[in-house]
């Protein structure tokens, strides 16, 4: 994948205490999937925590350049973004994400929270862009190259249709589109995007949506 900020070692914390929009015995058995795909690789430590460690460990992997993966299934828990995004700028999740880490959601809306205990405000505050969303039920997508490429399961569906695309067109001068596996045009120049990857231009933080 052409991703040149994963080259150094590299921690994983799969969370899957809560989720939304998919069951938590749907999400464990993919994340199980996940983690026993990761075990053993060279320089991939994999954990599965619940939320009170799942915090201490990202309050661990806060460093500069981090380059460690926090998984999740369409839930960011309260012990690391607080609800009603009570804390802007300042929660661990975003000192995580600005120290050059990532975030991967799998279902549902991007910090959205369980119960739309965030709604619109989580991603809005979580990237700096106050008017983006995720919305546009429906919305069919094409495989593009990289999706081709990287991804066997994309290219042997017939259909791939999103609820929940990056709106690319609300990005600002400092969020690119990196990677695109799906999007409406079916390549990189496109108004929406899903799954793909986003990534933070100056600090290199990465946001990568599964649909």
């Amino acid at each position: 994948m052409p991703m040149s900020g994963f080259t150094k070692a590299i921690d994983v914390c799969v969370y899957t205490e809560t989720v939304q929009w998919i069951g938590q015995g749907a999400a464990q058995a993919r994340a199980d999937i996940l983690m026993k795909r990761l075990k053993g690789k060279p320089g991939i430590v994999v954990e599965n925590l619940n939320a009170k460690p799942a915090a201490e460990w990202m309050k661990a992997h806060t460093k500069k350049n981090g380059n460690h993966v926090f998984v999740m299934y369409g839930d960011i828990p309260t012990t690391i973004y607080p609800a009603s995004c009570a804390k802007k700028d300042s929660s661990i999740a975003e000192k995580y994400l600005e120290a050059g880490n990532t975030f991967t959601n799998s279902a549902d809306y991007f910090f959205w929270g369980q119960g739309g205990r965030n709604k619109e405000c989580g991603i809005q505050t979580m990237m700096d862009i106050p008017s983006i969303v995720q919305w546009d039920d429906n919305t069919q997508m094409k495989l593009t190259a990289e999706g081709k490429k990287y991804s066997p399961t994309l290219a042997k569906m017939k259909a791939i249709e999103s609820d929940r695309p990056f709106h690319v067109d609300q990005l600002d001068k400092k969020w690119e589109l990196e990677v695109a596996f799906a999007s409406k045009s079916g390549n990189a120049k496109t108004d929406r995007a899903d799954p793909c990857i986003l990534t933070e231009q100056n600090y290199k933080g990465r946001l990568i949506q599964v649909c």
